[in-house]
């Protein structure tokens, strides 16, 4: 997954709002809630648009989540350059000198 899409989105506020209620396990009707028709009208919102003007704000309400979930740079992006300045290939690094260090030490 690299974007917000209509459906991924309406899944999240589905989650968010069942983690926000007092409602201990999860059914498609939560009392005077159906969780079914929340998400068909999160994904109708995104998916059926009235027009032009209504669509460009859509998708540019998409590419905005994306970039805030996602970031501005995507896997084709990342060169070896960016991949070795990320905080996991640090811990990596970490990892294999105190691996090696406790060989050495042996």
């Amino acid at each position: 997954m690299r974007k917000v899409t209509p459906r991924s989105l309406a899944y999240v506020v589905c989650q968010v709002r069942f983690a926000l209620s007092s409602v201990s396990s999860w059914r498609t009707v939560d009392g005077d809630f159906d969780y079914e028709a929340f998400w068909n009208n999160v994904v109708d919102f995104f998916e059926n648009c009235p027009g032009p003007a209504a669509q460009c704000r859509v998708t540019k309400l998409l590419e905005w989540w994306s970039r805030r979930i996602f970031g501005k740079n995507h896997r084709a992006d990342l060169t070896p350059e960016v991949v070795s300045r990320m905080s996991v290939t640090a811990l990596a690094e970490q990892r294999r000198a105190l691996e090696d260090a406790a060989f050495d030490s042996d």
